[in-house]
């Protein structure tokens, strides 16, 4: 069941990875793009072992970066804090789909200011960019609106195809 929802979380990483460098690279309503991969990381990070969600972060971060135009491993440090955050708060998806859908709008900030930081960190100077401010509000509230509908259809898909969660995680999404 383990590695079943492991691959099953992989296969939503990359598509979510096709899907954000492809479409969301084009359509930025209001100059930001939501980040699908670190919601499907998030997705998959509830439904996995810590160790192995953590690995899916930075898996998901590094296939981010091949695909696009950002130093490797910059967004694989990044999702992995993501992932990491994920697990210290998972039980909070246990409260409803509102709850958690604020929690995956905190845990996109907070990915989304480690990434900043870090880029800053390695000359991408991206705490210096105008647009921060906007990226920083708009991101995680796309996140949270794609929430809506992504916390409970990976609920069900992967109660469906991998059984139900562990005992420290029933859901009510």
């Amino acid at each position: 069941m383990a590695s079943l929802r492991f691959l099953l979380s992989l296969v939503l990483v990359m598509v979510a990875a096709l899907v954000q460098t492809s479409v969301f690279h084009s359509i930025r309503p209001f100059g930001a793009s939501p980040d699908v991969v670190l919601l499907m990381v998030v997705v998959g990070a509830i439904w996995l072992k810590p160790e192995v969600a953590v690995l899916l972060g930075f898996l998901g971060g590094l296939l981010l970066d091949m695909l696009g135009s950002a130093p490797l491993g910059l967004s694989g440090l990044a999702f992995t804090v993501g992932a990491y955050v994920t697990v210290r708060s998972r039980d909070r998806f246990n409260y409803g789909l509102p709850v958690g859908v604020m929690t995956v709008g905190g845990i996109t900030l907070v990915m989304l200011v480690t990434n900043a930081l870090i880029g800053t960190l390695f000359g991408e100077g991206t705490l210096g960019n105008p647009d921060i401010i906007r990226t920083l509000l708009l991101v995680p509230m796309y996140n949270m609106v794609l929430a809506l509908g992504f916390l409970p259809l990976a609920d069900w898909l992967f109660s469906s195809v991998a059984g139900p969660r562990h005992t420290w995680s029933r859901s009510r999404l």
